[in-house]
C-alpha cells in the first residue's frame, strides 16, 4: 500500500489462525497483547470475543504500512491513522474498515485533502490544496471528484461552478484579482465560451479569496509578488 487508491484493494488479517501474546479466557485472546499473523503483519492492542476490539497498533508486513487508532469487530472505526511507506496518510473518522466522516489525506507529493469521506471516497464538504502550485478545490465532492465549488488561485482569483470528475463542466465564473473583472461563461467538453463580462470591486474579489483560502494550508497571500494566473482552458 502506498496511496488512497492502492489502500483500498488490501486489507488486514481476519479470523485466521495466529499467534498470541497476552490473556486467553475460554481459549480466546481478550485484553491487550501482540497477535502475529501468517503473512507476518503484527497487531498490538486489545482482543474482544477473539477479535481485534479497542485500541491498536497494526504493522503491515508487506510494505511497513501502519494503522493506529481504533477498532469493532476486526475493523477499523471510529478515529485513527494510517500511515504508508511513502510518507502520505489519513487521519480521521473510519467505519466498517472504510475512511468515513471527517478527515484530512496527505499525499506523498505534499497536497492535502481535509474533508468529509464516505466509503474511502472523498465525499461531501471538503477542501484539496495542490502544493505545486498552491491552487485549491474548495467546495463539494461527489464519490471522489470534485462536483462543485470554488477553484482558488494563488494569486487570489479563482473560478466558481460545475465541475465534472474534477474538470470545469457548465456554466461558471472566473474572478480576476488584478483586472478586477468578472467574466462568466460555460465550459463543456473542456472548451470555454465566453459570456459577460463586467467590472468587480476588488474588495469583493479578494474577500471572496480570502473565504475562501483555509489559513490551514497556505500563509496570507501576497498578490503584489505572485504573477497573473494563465487560465487554461483545454481539460485532457
Amino acid at each position: 500500500m502506498s496511496s488512497e487508491d492502492d489502500e483500498e484493494g488490501e486489507g488486514e488479517e481476519g479470523n485466521k489462525e495466529f499467534s498470541w501474546s497476552g490473556l486467553l479466557e475460554d481459549f480466546e485472546p481478550v485484553g491487550p497483547g501482540i497477535a502475529t499473523y501468517p503473512n507476518g503483519d503484527i497487531f498490538e492492542g486489545s482482543y474482544y470475543g477473539g477479535k481485534r476490539h479497542g485500541f491498536g497498533k497494526y504493522t503491515f508486513t508487506k510494505d511497513a504500512a501502519t494503522y493506529e487508532g481504533n477498532y469493532t469487530d476486526n475493523q477499523k472505526a471510529g478515529f485513527g491513522t494510517m500511515s504508508f511507506p511513502d510518507k502520505s496518510s489519513y487521519t480521521g473518522s473510519w467505519y466498517q474498515d472504510k475512511r468515513s466522516g471527517e478527515g484530512q489525506y496527505t499525499y506523498k507529493n505534499g497536497d492535502i485533502y481535509k474533508g468529509q469521506w464516505f466509503e474511502n471516497k472523498k465525499h461531501g464538504v471538503g477542501s484539496y490544496f495542490f502544493k505545486n502550485d498552491m491552487a485549491q478545490f474548495i467546495g463539494i465532492w461527489e464519490k471522489g471528484f470534485f462536483a462543485k465549488g470554488k477553484w482558488l488561485f494563488k494569486n487570489g482569483d479563482f473560478y466558481e461552478g460545475d465541475f465534472a470528475k474534477s474538470k470545469p463542466e457548465g456554466p461558471g465564473k472566473f474572478m480576476f484579482f488584478k483586472s478586477k473583472c468578472t467574466v462568466a461563461g460555460t465550459f463543456e467538453k473542456g472548451k470555454w465560451t465566453l459570456g459577460t463580462t463586467k467590472q468587480t470591486p476588488a474588495k469583493v474579489i479578494l474577500d471572496h479569496a480570502m473565504q475562501a483560502a483555509p489559513s490551514l494550508f497556505a500563509p496570507p497571500l501576497d498578490t503584489k509578488s505572485l504573477p497573473s494566473f494563465v487560465i487554461p482552458m483545454k481539460f485532457k
